[in-house]
């Protein structure tokens, strides 16, 4: 098996697995209990806190598990909602956090300008912003396309415009793959999921600057674990998060798979005509590449990929039914719009196996184009 859909999820770490395991045998007890043995599953969640605190230069006390991004922007995107409230954020963002703009009540929601790679228009940000604004959202590395915004150009300009205003990335495909150093970004709140650095499913967080606590409000009532989302800690999977986190940093294979993300693009250059690359060749996660081929409908590719083992995607997976509002933001030829795969790569693909790949791609789309 060939697995080119890594920006959906990831193969868990083994060592997460058995993080994960040895919890759930030897720290079982409710995190909030008193005794000695809650206290043994609480020490897990604190060191996980630090762990992730160590990779994005925050406070452990600053960082909040959730069961995924979805839910961390979310609370997010509701906390900073109100019939007075300007939100200001890109027509590229996630699904969930898109979903989340539509069933929140704002005064305005503004949508920034982009150009063909999805970098967001700076003075379009410059031009919308007014007193009313209270939250800009801006997805750090794209899912779709890998494009990395310049958050910390971006944050200061909003900083200096006005420091209240609260700024909020989607680091869901960035986290352990590029740096995401709060300080040096200049947010006040990042989301995060596991499943995309080879964590568990199900579980991820939020980061909280301290300064702007009070403006977060709960999603969930009852308990006290996280304060904006509670009841009882999933601890063990939580642990497994921040284990796979440390492994994913000390894989150290940005320019191994950035490596790979050339290899291939050379590959289609030279074997596939009539197609068009949508990932920039500048500010990109290597992590994916997203490639539009004319007179292909993309579900029948990937179908006849999926029959010799190779597993990609045509856009992202929490986008079913949608998945033509991002190539319609990036202003995509209808040419290639419905021919639109999605690989992603991870520190474990190699060379030969994209040799293989390209050899299928170029046959199907030889095949489709034959009969279409």
């Amino acid at each position: 098996m060939i697995y080119l859909d890594n920006a959906a999820t990831t193969k868990i770490y083994k060592k997460a697995q058995d993080a994960r395991a040895m919890a759930e045998d030897q720290a079982f007890a409710n995190s909030s209990s008193i005794h000695s043995f809650g206290m043994k599953s609480n020490n897990l969640l604190k060191e996980s806190r630090q762990i992730i605190a160590n990779v994005i230069g925050s406070k452990a006390d600053e960082i909040y598990f959730t069961k995924g991004a979805t839910e961390a922007n979310n609370i997010a995107i509701s906390s900073l909602s109100g019939e007075y409230n300007i939100a200001i954020t890109s027509s590229i963002e996630h699904s969930s956090v898109y979903a989340s703009y539509k069933n929140n009540i704002y005064k305005d929601v503004i949508y920034l300008k982009n150009d063909s790679h999805g970098f967001i228009d700076i003075d379009c940000l410059k031009n919308n912003l007014s007193e009313d604004v209270k939250i800009v959202s801006i997805i750090y590395a794209n899912n779709e396309t890998g494009t990395i915004q310049d958050i910390r150009k971006i944050s200061n300009i909003v900083k200096s415009y006005n420091k209240d205003i609260v700024m909020h990335i989607d680091a869901t495909q960035a986290m352990g793959k590029i740096s995401c150093d709060v300080n040096k970004l200049n947010v006040d709140l990042m989301s995060f999921s596991a499943h995309k650095f080879h964590g568990p499913k199900g579980v991820g967080g939020l980061y909280v600057r301290k300064e702007v606590l009070n403006k977060i409000k709960p999603v969930l009532y009852g308990g006290y674990q996280q304060v904006i989302s509670s009841g009882t800690d999933n601890h063990p999977e939580i642990y497994a998060m921040a284990i796979a986190l440390k492994e994913q940093i000390d894989a150290d294979e940005f320019n191994y798979v950035n490596d790979l993300n050339q290899y291939m693009r050379e590959l289609i250059k030279n074997n596939i005509s009539d197609y068009i690359i949508n990932s920039p060749d500048h500010d990109y996660s290597p992590y994916v590449l997203s490639v539009g081929f004319a007179k292909i409908k993309s579900e029948v590719l990937l179908h006849m990929l999926e029959n010799k083992d190779i597993f990609v995607s045509s856009g992202s997976a929490c986008s079913k039914g949608n998945n033509n509002r991002i190539l319609e933001a990036l202003n995509v030829d209808s040419k290639y719009s419905d021919g639109v795969i999605r690989f992603s790569f991870n520190g474990e693909n190699t060379k030969e196996e994209l040799d293989y790949v390209i050899d299928v791609l170029k046959d199907s789309i030889e095949e489709i184009r034959r009969v279409m």
